[in-house]
This record gives structure tokens, C-alpha cells and sequence, in this order.
């Protein structure tokens, strides 16, 4: 992996362990409000409940908090081959993207317009709750487009011979000392005439 992407990398990393921390505490304090409602508040007449999307929302923002140890490879890992561990992070970034794309289209078409409601903490709460999950959302294309990068530059093209790098390099045989190398191929003792 270069500089520049490690360089890009990390700063993202670290910007999505801090979104989803946020969101992970709002989400916490949105699900503690609504599952214990007190007497006579105005919302849904003092009947406790809770929100679906914020609990999705909560596991999403678990979910990138687990995962991002296992791809910055924090934690020892099975996966040995650099290309299997772009292969895990590309995919676990992707299912993430994916399931907080949802969390955040959902929770923005429940609740589009809160400015009626400010002057109530639980309002405040979920605007943001929304506001970081979509900063979330946004490091999460970031990070996918570093790693696309990274895996377009590690492949091959297509008509790129089949050799391995290191058997490429000149100069990594080394020469033999002495018996008369000349630097002229030998003709081959297997060959037969014809």
C-alpha cells in the first residue's frame, strides 16, 4: 500500500471509529428515552416504544466498530495474503456502506424536517443522530474508494505475462563463477537432432 493511501487511510479510519462512537451513544440515548417514556409526555400519549431504524442504526454503527480493528489488522489475523485482506476489507466496507445507506435514507424520509422541535432535547438528539450517521456514510465512501484504489493497482493487466515479480528482475539469478560462462545460452544435452 503507498503513502498517500496510508496517509488517507488512517485519517478516515479514525473519522469513522469517531462517527460511529457518536452514533452509537445517540442511538443508545434515543432507545433509552423512548423505552421508558415518562407519565403524560406528548409523544406517542406516554406509551413506551422504540424507533426500528434507531436500533438498525445501533447495529450499524457496532458492527463498523468491530470491524475496523480486524481490517487496520489491530488484532492478529487468519488472513496472510495482502490481496485477501483488500479482498475482507473492500467486502466489509461494502456491506457496511450498505446497511448504513439504509440506516440513513430511512431515518431522514421518518423524520426529514426537525426544526420545529428544537427546543426539545429528544429533537436535538435526532438531528444529531442523522447528521453523524450521514458524516459516517460519507467516510465509508471514502474508505471504499481508497480500497478500490488499492485493488485496481494491485491487479495485473490483462495480457501481462504470467510470471511471478521477483522472477522478472534482472539481475536475480546470479551469474556463475568461473567454468567458462560466456553469457551464450547452452545448447541443451536433452535435445535430439532431426
Amino acid at each position: 500500500m503507498g503513502p498517500l493511501t496510508t496517509v488517507l487511510r488512517l485519517p478516515l479510519y479514525i473519522c469513522l471509529w469517531v462517527f460511529a462512537a457518536i452514533v452509537l451513544i445517540l442511538t443508545s440515548v434515543r432507545l433509552n428515552y423512548t423505552l421508558h417514556l415518562p407519565k403524560g409526555d406528548p409523544l406517542n400519549n406516554g406509551v413506551d416504544f422504540f424507533d426500528p431504524i434507531v436500533a438498525h442504526l445501533l447495529a450499524c454503527s457496532l458492527l463498523a466498530l468491530g470491524t475496523i480493528p480486524f481490517v487496520m489488522q489491530w488484532v492478529p489475523q487468519l488472513i496472510t495474503s495482502a490481496a485477501s485482506a483488500n479482498l475482507f476489507e473492500l467486502a466489509s466496507l461494502s456491506v457496511i456502506w450498505l446497511l448504513w445507506l439504509v440506516g440513513c435514507v430511512v431515518s431522514t424520509s421518518i423524520w426529514p424536517n426537525l426544526s420545529f422541535c428544537f427546543q426539545f432535547a429528544p429533537c436535538r438528539i435526532l438531528t444529531a443522530m442523522m447528521a453523524f450517521a450521514w458524516l459516517g456514510w460519507v467516510t465509508l465512501v471514502g474508505l471504499i474508494v481508497i480500497a478500490v484504489l488499492t485493488a485496481v493497482k494491485k491487479a495485473r493487466p490483462s495480457r501481462s505475462p504470467l510470471m511471478v515479480e521477483w522472477a522478472a528482475r534482472p539481475g536475480y539469478y546470479p551469474r556463475p563463477s568461473g567454468g567458462g560462462y560466456s553469457g551464450r545460452p547452452s545448447a541443451n544435452r536433452y535435445m535430439v537432432p532431426v
